[in-house]
């Protein structure tokens, strides 16, 4: 008696050939062992943010009952000078800080690729920031910015060039203060992205151009550079978006303070969530934060599959 082929079942339900393999024994017990998996994160993540939005339609102090409101929190919002001027201070943040810490990275990667007595060591203590906890990064970077007894006053106070400067405390240089802690933090992942990227780069590309009478700056324009361009522009991506959601540093060494002068978007709905228990309106600053992340994302998206090919 001849059996029946598993390929007869799926096309007695008209599938494609090529959805076949998801109704196999291996895809459902594979899913069945991401179930799990799955509503631990819809719990934690899914589950979150569709209760941020539903907020922020409503009016929520985080004690009574959400009252709906429809689109008053976003009509209020759009316009406040202050949010205007955080969402400025979280672009500056986001979006230079990155720019720095890429080219920074791009230059230690360039001299780590080189061979040097005591290349490893110099790797490992470049790699050392990455590894310090944002709350031991903060409370080191606040010294060393204090007015009295930080180093770099010191330094300015010892040189005769100002009695001191405060970093913290001035509108001026508060933002600039934070980013170049968070700066200093993360120019180790680009450092090492770049470093690997480069290290898979054939030598014969390098030698023929060598041969060719092509300079050092020649190769690194059109060799090493196109070489790089996909990764950079992925890790681009994750660092803006690392840097857009970041709390921890700037909560911790200004408060966004003084005033909205170091104030970001990640901060200022803390502040009005639970300072202020303002909760629906804080849910429509998130949503707002949201949609430029994710309209971020997909424009940098289209713009990496048009420069590199992808599909």
């Amino acid at each position: 008696m001849a059996t029946k082929d598993k390929s007869d079942d799926m096309r007695s339900f008209n599938l494609p050939r090529e959805y076949y393999h998801w109704f196999s024994k291996e895809s459902v017990w594979g899913w069945l062992f991401l179930l799990p998996t799955l509503f631990a994160l819809g719990l934690v993540s899914v589950y979150p943010i569709f209760r941020g939005i539903y907020l922020g339609f409503t009016r929520y102090d985080g004690i009574g009952d959400p009252q709906w409101i429809g689109l008053e929190n976003y009509a209020r919002i759009l316009g406040w000078t202050e949010l205007w001027i955080v969402l400025r201070n979280t672009l500056v943040w986001a979006f230079a800080a990155v720019v720095i810490m890429a080219l920074v990275g791009l230059g230690f990667a360039i001299l780590l690729n080189r061979d040097f007595k005591g290349r490893s060591v110099a790797t490992t203590l470049l790699l050392l920031p990455w590894a310090v906890p944002f709350i031991a990064i903060a409370f080191n970077w606040r010294l060393m910015y204090s007015f009295e007894l930080g180093p770099l006053n010191g330094v300015l106070r010892m040189i005769g060039v100002s009695d001191g400067v405060p970093w913290l405390a001035s509108s001026r240089y508060a933002l600039f203060s934070v980013a170049l802690a968070w700066i200093w933090r993360n120019f180790p992942f680009f450092m090492l992205t770049f470093l690997a990227a480069m290290k898979g780069i054939p030598n014969d590309l390098y030698e023929a151009a060598r041969v060719d009478g092509s300079t050092k700056l020649d190769t690194f324009r059109h060799i090493t550079l196109p070489f790089l361009q996909p990764i950079a522009i992925v890790v681009t991506l994750l660092m803006s978006l690392w840097s857009l959601n970041h709390f921890t540093l700037i909560y911790v060494m200004t408060g966004g303070g003084p005033g909205t002068s170091s104030m970001v978007l990640p901060v200022y709905i803390y502040r009005r969530a639970f300072h202020l228990r303002e909760f629906g309106l804080a849910s429509a600053i998130a949503v707002v934060m949201l949609a430029i992340m994710l309209t971020y994302g997909l424009i940098y998206l289209r713009l990496y599959r048009e420069d590199v090919g992808g599909q």
